[in-house]
């Protein structure tokens, strides 16, 4: 009998402790931040503040550091120069809030709600945004370094300059986005909605792109080399003076894309169609045109 109480007082503690930890009722300065809707510069590391209301909340400098922010209502909150390295904001809504300078590297967001968000030059490495919405978004600058953002949304969402080297933006809506100038080497953008996006200078070295939505995008000056684009569709698409050397667009599709100046030596064109394309001054030395719709006719060289 002894034993089976000291078992019971054991769960009861451990309990007790875990309860205290997830909703943060008997932590002071949990409590000063609902009661204060912020705590800037505060050492709020691993506090749990899940499905807490934040909306417009000063959050500017703190330690969150492996915080449990959960469903948390941040909208429009202050995070500027805030610490979330390790944090969880599954399902957080994030809309509209400020995030320049906040460090989310290795952060969990995903199914978080970034739409409005302002997080230029924010470091968001190994964060998990699988399933979020960063519509609208302004994240110029940002390093997104093998982030994770399966089947995420950022229609027109701002990633210029952005380091997305070896991202995963498998599925993900990126129609309409600004990626002008980023760096996509290795990028996983498979099956992505790339319609109408700005990639003009971007670097796509050696990214996945099969069966990637390339219509109307704007790629002028890109840098595609060994890129694999295999059933990709850039039907209308600015190509001119972008770099395709050694790429693969087998079974791709760029009927009426200009190509103006495009460099296309050594890649592999098997089967692609270029119908009504603009091969202005385009180099196709070594390329391989076996079956390849070009705006001539059919080309079977290279079979």
């Amino acid at each position: 009998m002894r034993k089976i109480l000291i078992i019971l007082l054991a769960v009861f503690v451990v309990l007790a402790a875990f309860s205290a930890w997830l909703f943060g009722y008997d932590e002071p300065r949990v409590r000063m931040v609902k009661d204060n809707n912020g705590c800037p510069g505060c050492e709020l590391s691993n506090a749990s503040l899940w499905w807490t209301k934040l909306a417009g909340a000063d959050l500017q400098n703190a330690n969150l550091s492996g915080a449990n922010l959960w469903w948390s209502d941040l909208q429009r909150a202050d995070l500027r120069g805030a610490n979330f390295l390790g944090a969880s904001l599954w399902w957080a809504d994030l809309r509209g809030a400020r995030m320049q300078g906040a460090d989310f590297t290795g952060a969990n967001l995903a199914r978080s709600d970034l739409r409005g968000a302002n997080g230029a030059d924010v470091p968001l490495k190994l964060a998990d945004l699988s399933g979020a919405n960063m519509s609208g978004g302004a994240f110029p600058g940002a390093s997104l370094w093998r982030a994770n953002l399966l089947q995420a949304i950022a229609q027109k969402v701002d990633l210029s300059a952005a380091d997305l080297t070896e991202a995963n933006f498998h599925s993900v809506d990126l129609s309409g986005a600004n990626l002008a100038g980023a760096t996509l080497i290795r990028t996983s953008l498979t099956r992505t909605n790339l319609a109408g996006a700005n990639l003009a200078g971007a670097n796509l070295t050696g990214a996945h792109l099969s069966e990637a939505n390339l219509r109307g995008a704007n790629l002028r000056g890109a840098n595609l080399g060994q890129a694999d684009l295999p059933t990709a569709d850039m039907t209308g698409a600015n190509l001119r003076g972008a770099n395709f050397e050694g790429t693969n667009l087998t079974w791709s599709t760029m009927v009426e894309a200009d190509l103006t100046g495009a460099n296309l030596s050594g890649a592999n064109l098997g089967t692609a169609d270029l119908s009504g394309a603009n091969l202005t001054n385009a180099v196709l030395d070594g390329a391989r045109l076996c079956k390849t719709k070009l705006p001539t006719g059919l080309d079977n060289s290279g079979c």
